[in-house]
């Protein structure tokens, strides 16, 4: 995927409004010496003595601020936003701050009644068969999500259905409904179908289209980006077979919502919203780094159906946890630049 033609504007009835969703990075080189504590888990408090609910309310009060003069934050103080997104947006703020972040919140302006027009549109027999049929499996451990008759489901039927609407040119794939899911534990569904529709259209540009052009391309500068800066894990990867897009497929087109413990999930979207799709190049190198990057791990996944079971189908708890994986975050950097070099290389 061209990292230029990834940037959401604010040009035309379906387009976001978003300074900085893309692979932009002006302010990346101030971020990248930041130890682990920008990665601090507000409940566990900090040196200062203060308390969780302290450290809770005084992030919730900054965000509100910003969010009152968000125009004007976003163009003068990105790296404030940024810097903030890292830290973990509060769970009270998320809602707002996702559809400021995608400009789902502009889109849903601009297009007061789209919604309501989607929701009674017609949608191909087969593919509201197939929708169905995966509801079920959506965050199947919810419990919002568990009941055929619960508004759950029924808000994730919406939302696909409202998308295949939209779009039927793609209409819906199975990891949709991941996506789908993973919004309407945050906010309401209208909301949840716009940063979802800014998602697929604008951060994720034909990843769900036939044949997955993006995915693939994405998928080869992965691979680059492994060999330049990883490369005992990239060599013993390639040594097995291990393609890229085996493991990056779940990873990417589901935004991590189904590899990571639920909370570092959260702060992977806090970041993937303001930064885009660099995030999703630099959580994949951190979780290589953390479970293949020493001898000795190399070493115990020594053939290509461990190495696909652990990457595919069940990372270490620890891995998967924010206090593990943001920290090692932080000491893999991916730019813009970097995105425009690898995929130069494919």
């Amino acid at each position: 995927m061209d990292p230029e033609a990834t940037s959401p504007s604010d040009e035309g009835e379906w387009q976001g409004a978003v300074s900085n969703p893309d692979r932009s990075d002006s302010v990346e080189s101030k971020m990248l010496n930041r130890n682990s504590s920008s990665s601090v888990d507000p409940s566990k408090g900090n040196l200062n003595g203060m308390t969780p609910g302290d450290v809770l309310c005084r992030r919730e009060r900054k965000w509100v601020g910003m969010i009152k003069v968000w125009d004007k934050t976003m163009k003068h103080k990105p790296e404030k936003i940024k810097r903030r997104c890292r830290k973990g947006i509060p769970q009270s703020i998320r809602p707002k701050a996702w559809m400021l972040l995608s400009g789902a919140e502009r889109m849903k302006k601009k297009n007061p009644s789209k919604f309501e027009e989607l929701s009674q549109g017609s949608v191909d027999e087969k593919v509201m068969d197939q929708i169905r049929k995966d509801l079920h499996r959506t965050l199947p451990t919810f419990e919002m999500f568990q009941s055929p008759q619960g508004q759950g489901q029924a808000d994730l039927l919406t939302i696909l259905t409202c998308y295949a609407v939209h779009n039927p040119s793609i209409g819906y794939t199975q990891a949709m409904g991941d996506i789908a899911g993973s919004l309407l534990t945050i906010m309401p569904v209208e909301d949840a179908f716009w940063v979802f529709l800014a998602i697929i259209d604008n951060y994720l540009p034909n990843y769900f289209a036939d044949g997955m052009i993006p995915l693939l391309e994405d998928a080869d500068a992965f691979d680059v980006l492994l060999q330049e800066t990883m490369p005992d894990v990239g060599q013993h990867l390639r040594s097995l077979g291990v393609q890229p897009l085996t493991y990056l497929t779940p990873w990417f087109l589901c935004i991590f919502t189904r590899t990571l413990e639920w909370s570092c999930a959260l702060r992977v979207l806090d970041m993937f919203f303001f930064e885009g799709v660099k995030v999703l190049f630099r959580v994949s190198a951190s979780i290589l780094q953390l479970t293949l990057g020493s001898k000795s791990q190399r070493q115990v996944y020594s053939c290509i159906s461990e190495v696909n079971n652990l990457l595919a189908r069940g990372l270490p708890c620890q891995v998967a946890t924010a206090e593990t994986l943001l920290p090692q975050y932080m000491k893999n950097p991916v730019t813009k630049r970097d995105l425009i070099r690898y995929y130069g290389q494919t």
